[in-house]
C-alpha cells in the first residue's frame, strides 16, 4: 500500500491547490443555496417586492450583520410603502406581603419587592423630591422641574433647590432616589402607543423623539450637583430600578432622511431602495448621547435579535432596546436589542417580560437581567392582557415560572384563562392553564370581564365583574395543576388588590347601585351604576371561604389607586397597617337643567391590624387641606407620604402635612 511522505511539501502545496479550487468551484455553483446569514445584500436593478412589515410572534435568533441589517433596511421601505400604499398589488399581508416590616416611612408601592418604579415622588426620610408639572398662570410660566423640600424637626417641609431639566420642554416621566443618587426621566415629545407604532412615526419622516435621564449627586440636597446627562434615541416603554442598576425599555422605529416620499414609478422606489441599502448600519440603530456628545449607537446590528422564522423577504423597522445605566457610574451602560413591540414590562428580580398583541394573541419576550441583558425565549397565549387596573399586575414570575392572565373577546362573550409558561430551549412553553379538562369551570360568570390580578406566593387572585363581584382564589402551589379553590360574590368590584400580612388582602375599587342587581334568573331593568369608592377587607385564610371582613364606602368619588398602584401609600410594621389614599369627591346637584361640578379632594387615612383577634378596616380621619386659593387639578397624580405619625399630602404641586390624628390640623401648603 503506498504510504505518503510525512511533511512533504510538494504534496501538501498540491493538496492545498487542489482544495482551494474545489472551494471555488462549489461557491461558484448555482445548484446551492447560501444561508441567509451568509448572503450579502445584493442590489437590486428594480423595486423589491417585499412582505409587508410585521412583528413576528415566533422564537428571535442573532442571524449576522448582513441578515439583520438587511431585515431592518426592508422594514423601513415596506412599511413606507404600505403607508404609501402606491406600488404593485399582491403584497402578501402580514405569598407574602410585599411591603417593608420595619421601614419608618413609606416609599413607592410596587408590584415586587426589591423591584423600584419610577414615580413623581421620592423620599428618604429626611428629603422629599416632588416632580412639578409645567405651569401656565397669568403671572409667570412654570416649565416642569423638581422641587427639592427638606424635612424639619416639626416635620414641616422648607423648599431648598429646585433642579430644572436638561430639555425645558420635556415633561418628566418619573423619578428614582438611591445612595445619594436622584434620577430624573424625562421625555420631550409625544409618547406613542401602542396602538399607534404600525402608523406613526412614518419612516419618512423625522423621528427626533428623545428619552432624557438625568443624574444628580444629592448628597448636599441644598446644593445638588450633576452627575450626567444622558438622552437614548426613542420613546420609553418603561423602566425598573434594582440597587445602583437602572433598567429602561425604549421603542424606536429606524428611518432615514432624505427618502422621496411621493415615489410612485419603479425608477423612484428602487432609488428609494438603493438609498436605504447604502445607508450605513449606524445611522438606523437608535443612539445614546451622553453629556451632548455626538452620540453612538446603543448596539451594532449583528447583536439584535430577530424573527427566526424570517426570511429575505421580510422586514421590520421597530426596535426594542433594553438598557442598564449604573447610576453609581453612569457611564457604564449596556443595552441589547430586539426587533419587536412592546406594550407593557414586567419585570422579576431575575428576568424582564415584553408583551404585545398580535391578532387577539399575548406575544411574551423574556430577556435575562445577566451581564449582557440576553434574550432568553418568546412565547405566546390565546387573548390579551387587557386594559383595566394595571396590566403588568397579571404577569408574575415565580420558580422560573411565568404565571398570566389574558381574556379572549373574539367569540364575543369574554373567556378568561390563567396560563402558566416555563422556558424551553428559545421557547416559552404554556406548562397548564386554567380552565382545563381536569378543572372546566371558566374564570368569571358570562359577560363578566376582569377588573382586578394579584400573585401572592403560591396564590392567585382574581376579581371579575358585570353586575356582581366574584373574588377568585386560585392555587398554583403545583404550576402543573392549577385550580381554583374558592370564590367570593359581593356587591361592587376591587380595580386593585393589596396582598397582607397573616391571610388578608385589601381589595380598592367602587360600590355599584345594588338595587339593580336582579336576582337569579331575573333581567336587569336598568344598568348597574357605579356609585363610589369602595375599600374592602378579605380574609383569605381558608382559601375555599375567603370572607369580606368589612369595607369603607366613599359615596360619589373614586380614588386613582384603581388605575395605578403607586398613588397607595403603605407603612407595615410587622403586620400592622398604615394606608394612605387621595380621592377625589364630587358633588352634582341638579337645578331644573342645571347641573355643577364640585370636585372635592381629599386624603383618607386609613388601618387594618392583622395580629389582633379580629382584624378590621378602621378609618382614621380624613384630611382636607383648603384648596381654595389653588387652581383645580386633577388627583390622578396625588400622592402621600406616611412617616411615623406624620403625614405628608402631595396634590398638584404643592404639599400638605399633617399627624395621623383624628381631625389633625393641615399644614400648608408647601
Amino acid at each position: 500500500m503506498f504510504q505518503p511522505k510525512r511533511n512533504n511539501i510538494g504534496d501538501l502545496l498540491c493538496l492545498a491547490i487542489i482544495l482551494m479550487l474545489v472551494f471555488v468551484l462549489a461557491a461558484c455553483s448555482d445548484n446551492t443555496q447560501p444561508d441567509i446569514t451568509e448572503q450579502v445584500i445584493e442590489r437590486p436593478t428594480e423595486p423589491p417586492l417585499l412582505n409587508s412589515a410585521t412583528s413576528f410572534d415566533g422564537p428571535l435568533v442573532k442571524a449576522g450583520k448582513q441578515s439583520v441589517s438587511r431585515f431592518i433596511k426592508n422594514g423601513i421601505y415596506s412599511a413606507a410603502f404600505d403607508y404609501a400604499n402606491t406600488y404593485k398589488e399582491g403584497v402578501v399581508e402580514p405569598t407574602e406581603s410585599q411591603d417593608s416590616a420595619s421601614a419608618d416611612f413609606s416609599t413607592t408601592n410596587t408590584q415586587e419587592l426589591g423591584v423600584d418604579e419610577a414615580d413623581r415622588i421620592e423620599y428618604d426620610g429626611d428629603i422629599l423630591y416632588l416632580a412639578a408639572y409645567a405651569q401656565w398662570t397669568e403671572e409667570k410660566n412654570y416649565q416642569s422641574r423638581v422641587r427639592v423640600l427638606e424635612r424639619q424637626n416639626d416635620f414641616s417641609l422648607s423648599s431648598v433647590a429646585e433642579l430644572p431639566l436638561s430639555d425645558e420642554n420635556s415633561n418628566i416621566e418619573g423619578m428614582y432616589q438611591h445612595n445619594d443618587k436622584l434620577a430624573v426621566l424625562s421625555t420631550n415629545t409625544q409618547i406613542y402607543t401602542y396602538e399607534t407604532l404600525s402608523f406613526a412615526p412614518s419612516p419618512w419622516l423625522p423621528n427626533d423623539q428623545k428619552l432624557s435621564v438625568d443624574i444628580y449627586d444629592t448628597s448636599v440636597p441644598s446644593n445638588p450637583s450633576v452627575v450626567s446627562n444622558i438622552k437614548i434615541d426613542g420613546a420609553i416603554v418603561s423602566s425598573r430600578r434594582i440597587d445602583d442598576d437602572l433598567y429602561i425599555v425604549t421603542s424606536y422605529t429606524a428611518y432615514i432622511e432624505g427618502l422621496n416620499p411621493n415615489a410612485v414609478t419603479e425608477e423612484e422606489l428602487l432609488a428609494n431602495y438603493l438609498a436605504i441599502l447604502d445607508t450605513p448600519d449606524s445611522q438606523i440603530m437608535p443612539k445614546v448621547y451622553q453629556n451632548d456628545d455626538e452620540g453612538t449607537p446603543l448596539n451594532s446590528t449583528e447583536d439584535c435579535v430577530i424573527p427566526a422564522q424570517a426570511t429575505d423577504k421580510d422586514g421590520y423597522a421597530h426596535l426594542l432596546t433594553v438598557s442598564r445605566i449604573n447610576l453609581a457610574a453612569p457611564s457604564d451602560i449596556h443595552s441589547s436589542c430586539i426587533s419587536s413591540v412592546a406594550s407593557m414590562l414586567y419585570m422579576s428580580d431575575a428576568n424582564l417580560y415584553l408583551s404585545s398583541t398580535v391578532d387577539n394573541q399575548t406575544v411574551l419576550h423574556k430577556v435575562s437581567l445577566d451581564s449582557d441583558l440576553t434574550y432568553q425565549a418568546s412565547g405566546k397565549i390565546s387573548g390579551i392582557i387587557g386594559w383595566r387596573g394595571s396590566p403588568n399586575l397579571r404577569l408574575s414570575e415565580k420558580d422560573n415560572n411565568l404565571r398570566i392572565v389574558t381574556s379572549d373577546y373574539s367569540t364575543g362573550e369574554p373567556e378568561h384563562r390563567l396560563s402558566i409558561l416555563n422556558q424551553q430551549g428559545s421557547e416559552l412553553a404554556i406548562l397548564a392553564s386554567l380552565p382545563n379538562e381536569t378543572h372546566p369551570e371558566p374564570i368569571g360568570k358570562p359577560g363578566e370581564d376582569i377588573y382586578a390580578v394579584r400573585f401572592m406566593g403560591d396564590k392567585g387572585y382574581i376579581v371579575t365583574f358585570e353586575r356582581i363581584d366574584p373574588l377568585y382564589v386560585v392555587d398554583l402551589a403545583n404550576p402543573s395543576d392549577p385550580k381554583v379553590l374558592g370564590s367570593l360574590e359581593i356587591p361592587g368590584f376591587s380595580s386593585y388588590l393589596h396582598p397582607l400580612d397573616n391571610g388578608y388582602l385589601l381589595g380598592i375599587g367602587q360600590q355599584v347601585n345594588v338595587n339593580n342587581i336582579p336576582l337569579d334568573g331575573d333581567v336587569a331593568e336598568e344598568p348597574v351604576t357605579e356609585e363610589g369608592m369602595k375599600i374592602s377587607l378579605f380574609n383569605v385564610s381558608d382559601p375555599a371561604n375567603p370572607v369580606e371582613v368589612n369595607s369603607i364606602v366613599k359615596p360619589n368619588s373614586y380614588t386613582p389607586v384603581e388605575y395605578d398602584y403607586r398613588v397607595l401609600s403603605v407603612l407595615n410594621n410587622n403586620g400592622s397597617y398604615q394606608f394612605a389614599l387621595p380621592i377625589e369627591s364630587w358633588n352634582l346637584p341638579s337645578d331644573g337643567f342645571a347641573r355643577f361640578w364640585a370636585p372635592t379632594n381629599s386624603l383618607i387615612l386609613l388601618e387594618v391590624d392583622t395580629t389582633s383577634n379580629s382584624p378590621d378596616l378602621i378609618q382614621r380621619s380624613e384630611v382636607l387641606p383648603d384648596m381654595s386659593e389653588q387652581p383645580y387639578t386633577s388627583g390622578w397624580q396625588d400622592r402621600s407620604v406616611i412617616h411615623g405619625e406624620n403625614v405628608y399630602y402631595i396634590h398638584g404641586n404643592n404639599v400638605w402635612h399633617t399627624t395621623w390624628t383624628e381631625d389633625a390640623k393641615v399644614f400648608g401648603p408647601f
